[in-house]
C-alpha cells in the first residue's frame, strides 16, 4: 500500500511538472507576443573570461581595495568592435576598417580599462600624482612598465557591457595607457607571455596574471561574432540557466 501511495504521489508530481511547464512556456511566448523582446548579441564569455580579471586585497578581514581590470588585447578589441558594429549599423567592412585601427593602436599602447573601489578616506583619484595606490605591469623578462596615462573617464556603454555586473556605481572607472613598444619597435609584450599586473599601496601590493594569445586580424574577426539570443522558449530560459556565469568575485568583506 505504501508503495502504491508513493507512486501516486510521484504520478501526481509529474503531472504537476508537466503542466507548471505548459503555462511557464505559454507565458513566455504570452511574452513575446505581447511585449516584444530586444534581440540580444552577446560575446563569448569564454574569452572575455581570459581578458576580464579581479583582484581584493585585504589586511584580515578588512579590504583595503578592490580592482576590476580589463585588458584591451586583439581579442578583446575585436569584442569592442563587433559590439560597436552592432550598436550603430556598421556592415561587415566597415567593421573590419573599425577593426583595424583598433589594432593599429593597439602596435603603440597597451590600454586597461579599471574599476577601482579604494577605501582610503584620503584617497581622492589613481590619476593624482600622489595617489594612495599605483599600478603598473611586470612583463616576462621582468621589464617594469609604468603607466603613460591615467585617466577617469566615463566608461562607453560596449565597455560596460563587457564589464557586466562588475560596473557599478560605487567603483571609479580608469583608462590607463602603457607604451606597447621601446624606441626600437621591438613589442613589450608578446604572444604567449605570461604577464603580470600590480596594484601597490604604502607597504602592501596584489597582483594578478594574464597570457597574451597569438592572433590574426581574420581569427580577430571571427573571435568578434556575437552570438544572438532572442529565444523566449522555456527550453530557452533553462538553457541559459545552464550556461556558465561570470563568478562573483566581487563579494568581498568591507
Amino acid at each position: 500500500m505504501k508503495s502504491l501511495k508513493s507512486l501516486a504521489k510521484l504520478g501526481y508530481f509529474a503531472l504537476a511538472c508537466l503542466i507548471t511547464t505548459g503555462c511557464l512556456d505559454k507565458s513566455y511566448n504570452m511574452i513575446g507576443r505581447e511585449c516584444p523582446q530586444v534581440t540580444k548579441h552577446e560575446p563569448s564569455y569564454e574569452l572575455i573570461q581570459q581578458y576580464l580579471h579581479s583582484v581584493t586585497l585585504y589586511e584580515g578581514y578588512q579590504t583595503h581595495a578592490h580592482f576590476d581590470v580589463l585588458i584591451m588585447s586583439d581579442q578583446m578589441c575585436a569584442v569592442y568592435a563587433a559590439l560597436h558594429s552592432a550598436k550603430v549599423g556598421h556592415n561587415e567592412n566597415e567593421r573590419t576598417a573599425f577593426l583595424s585601427q583598433l589594432l593599429e593602436e593597439n602596435r603603440e599602447y597597451l590600454t586597461l580599462y579599471l574599476l577601482a573601489q579604494i577605501t582610503d578616506e584620503s584617497h581622492i583619484s589613481m590619476s593624482d600624482k600622489n595617489s594612495a595606490w599605483s599600478v603598473f605591469i611586470t612583463n616576462a623578462h621582468g621589464r617594469i612598465m609604468t603607466p603613460h596615462s591615467i585617466k577617469e573617464v566615463e566608461l562607453n556603454p560596449e565597455i560596460r557591457s563587457i564589464f557586466s555586473y562588475r560596473y557599478v556605481s560605487f567603483k571609479k572607472p580608469y583608462c590607463i595607457k602603457f607604451a606597447a613598444c621601446d624606441i626600437a619597435g621591438t613589442q613589450y609584450i608578446k604572444p604567449g607571455d605570461i604577464s603580470t599586473i600590480t596594484f601597490a599601496g604604502a607597504g602592501m601590493a596584489g597582483s594578478l596574471e594574464w597570457t597574451e594569445q597569438a592572433l590574426t586580424k581574420e581569427q580577430a574577426v571571427e573571435n568578434g561574432v556575437l552570438k544572438r539570443q532572442d529565444d523566449l522558449s522555456i527550453k530557452a530560459a533553462f538553457s541559459k540557466i545552464a550556461e556558465p556565469r561570470q563568478r562573483h568575485e566581487d563579494y568581498y568583506f568591507c
